[in-house]
């Protein structure tokens, strides 16, 4: 198990989280520009992102695995939403904070950081297993994170389905239509979606820079909530889907892969949805930032201790 390989690909996120809080701080862009990036994630890359995975997945073994990991993985949502809704009322979440606590602890970073995770410490088979792992987030992320994100100072949030009508939960129903028919894209078409899904990562990294670079350094360190929160999150939340899935599941993919991707820091998107449907978007940011920061130590002790 290449732990090297782990703490490279965490080290380079938060580098590059690093590059925008900079590149913010000496006005290289600004909050509008910062706003323009957040939209060609939200809009281009990022449903580009979830087609691509989807669409570029034709393994046999992967089509006879599809209901099984399916089921593990919604299963898992069902913890960590029930686990969103229990945690930040025991550290007394204030009504400011609940949201995006509540999202910080359903959600982790699947994408941007589960499938290099996932690759290094299981190869490529575990990446086949994530990819179908991490259907239900696309969806559950615009719907049930949307609500989250966009719930503010306390108020109890009524379901708008404008939310469910998004370019990520578009995308879900495209890729998998594609998958499930096994519909054949050309390349330039499949080329294509890789491509400007490959700026996700990268772009996203610098757009939470920038937001954080709107918020003062004492602040981002000053809340022991979003410490909380980051060991919930990173410790807490694997362990819980380790000891509840270990009674029904068995194999190295099948418990390692859904295990390995609960351990993932906060989703680097909440700050980004956050910004965009007028949530909480500096808290947010510091709970990825900080997550992250800690994860860089927290996945190769999960991995060694539940996985290896």
């Amino acid at each position: 198990m290449d732990y090297n390989s782990i703490f490279n690909q965490i080290l380079m996120l938060f580098i590059l989280m690093i590059v925008g809080y900079v590149a913010r701080k000496i006005n290289i862009f600004d909050d509008k520009v910062n706003k323009g990036f957040s939209d060609i994630i939200l809009k281009i890359t990022l449903p580009a992102m979830i087609i691509g995975s989807m669409v570029g997945n034709n393994d046999p073994n992967l089509a006879e695995q599809f209901g099984k990991i399916l089921l593990i993985s919604l299963s898992v949502y069902a913890i960590t939403f029930i686990l969103a809704i229990i945690l930040p009322r025991l550290i007394k979440s204030r009504p400011f904070e609940k949201g995006i606590f509540e999202f910080a602890i359903m959600f982790s970073n699947v994408g941007f950081m589960g499938y290099p995770v996932t690759a290094a410490v299981f190869g490529e088979e575990g990446v086949f297993y994530t990819a179908i792992f991490n259907l239900p987030f696309n969806l559950l992320v615009f719907t049930i994170g949307l609500i989250f994100l966009s719930s503010k100072q306390g108020q109890k949030t009524k379901i708008n389905p404008k939310l469910l009508i998004n370019p990520g939960v578009i995308a879900v129903l495209i890729g998998f239509i594609i998958f499930s028919l096994k519909i054949p894209l050309p390349k330039a078409i499949t080329g294509s979606l890789d491509l400007l899904g490959s700026v996700t990562t990268p772009l996203s990294m610098i757009v939470i820079g920038g937001l954080l670079a709107k918020v003062s350094i004492n602040k981002i360190f000053s809340n022991y909530r979003v410490y909380l929160i980051s060991i919930f999150r990173l410790f807490l939340v694997p362990m819980i889907v380790y000891f509840t899935l270990r009674n029904f599941v068995d194999g190295v993919y099948l418990l390692g892969v859904p295990v390995l991707l609960s351990s993932m820091p906060v989703a680097a998107n909440s700050a980004i949805l956050a910004e965009e449907y007028k949530g909480n978007a500096e808290l947010a940011s510091q709970t990825v930032f900080i997550s992250t920061l800690f994860s860089i130590i927290s996945i190769p002790l999960i991995t060694m201790f539940f996985i290896a």
